[in-house]
């Protein structure tokens, strides 16, 4: 008997072949759901909505479930028709790898569980009134009005700041005061200035953008005089003669003066906390090493 006769009649060498044989047979012959379902793709109603949602960017599962409803069979199938292709084409890229190290689709990703999260977060129990006074006591500082100022004025354009400019603003100061030129009457005098000419109460940070630090300073400097007009003052675009009939120190409102918008912020803020727990519940399930930086 050779060796290859007595290697055949191995009971070892029998069940391997035997077993590459099954291998190759039910590979080429597999008929199992997984298989076919990578070349189905079912649409039903809530695939539909949360297609129309992701397309709107907008989730209100209500407004899209009465849309779907009114819409003909041509608006239908058109809508079948957009999800099927473009379901189709996203197994296409995921079959060839395209999802991977791809950090827009990474971002997609997460921003989807975000919002899946959303729905399985409880809403907000109903706040009590010692809910709300405790909200607004802790933020109050959100609710606090800057200080802002009422004036017009009149602008010499001059950068370099020169004594003819400074010259004619005051000719201005003095012939805008002998005419009684008033808050509104002020479009005929002085050059055009690039943001406005009417300030009606506007905060120091908008000033401050407009004109500098040192112009807003000013403004704190002198008298509120409805009807009086004052400087020059200088800017870093010229000159400005100007009536401040107004000038409203900062203030933080009353509770009862804003509660509406105290009320909308606590819900706002109290429902991103619970979603925030329920993200760092998900979070903590990993744990975080860092490498050489």
């Amino acid at each position: 008997m050779t060796a290859i006769q007595t290697t055949l009649k191995q009971p070892l060498l029998h069940f391997v072949v035997i077993g590459v044989l099954l291998f190759l047979f039910f590979s080429f012959n597999d008929t199992s759901d997984e298989a076919v379902d990578e070349s189905i793709i079912t649409v039903d109603r809530a695939t539909l909505l949360s297609y129309m949602q992701y397309q709107a960017n907008a989730f209100n599962e209500e407004f899209f479930s009465q849309q779907l409803d009114s819409m003909d069979e041509s608006q239908r199938g058109l809508l079948i028709e957009g999800y099927y292709r473009e379901e189709a084409l996203y197994r296409e890229a995921l079959a060839m790898g395209m999802d991977e190290g791809d950090y827009n689709i990474k971002q997609r990703m997460v921003e989807k569980l975000v919002f899946l999260l959303q729905g399985t977060v409880a809403s907000v129990p109903q706040a009590t009134e010692q809910d709300i006074e405790r909200y607004y006591a802790d933020n109050v500082a959100i609710y606090r009005r800057p200080a802002s100022y009422s004036f017009t004025h009149v602008f010499v354009n001059d950068r370099e700041h020169s004594d003819e400019g400074r010259a004619r603003a005051e000719g201005l100061l003095e012939e805008l005061s002998v005419n009684n030129v008033d808050f509104f009457g002020t479009a005929d005098y002085g050059d055009t200035f690039p943001y406005l000419q009417n300030y009606v109460r506007r905060s120091r940070d908008f000033i401050r953008n407009n004109f500098d630090d040192e112009f807003a300073n000013w403004l704190d400097s002198i008298d509120v005089q409805d009807g009086v007009w004052q400087g020059p003052v200088e800017s870093p675009l010229g000159f400005h003669v100007l009536m401040l009939s107004n000038r409203f120190p900062a203030e933080v409102p009353i509770l009862e003066t804003i509660r509406d918008r105290v009320v909308e912020d606590y819900y706002i803020d109290s429902q991103y906390l619970l979603r925030r727990e329920a993200e760092t519940n998900l979070v903590e399930k990993y744990q975080l090493e860092v490498g050489e930086l």
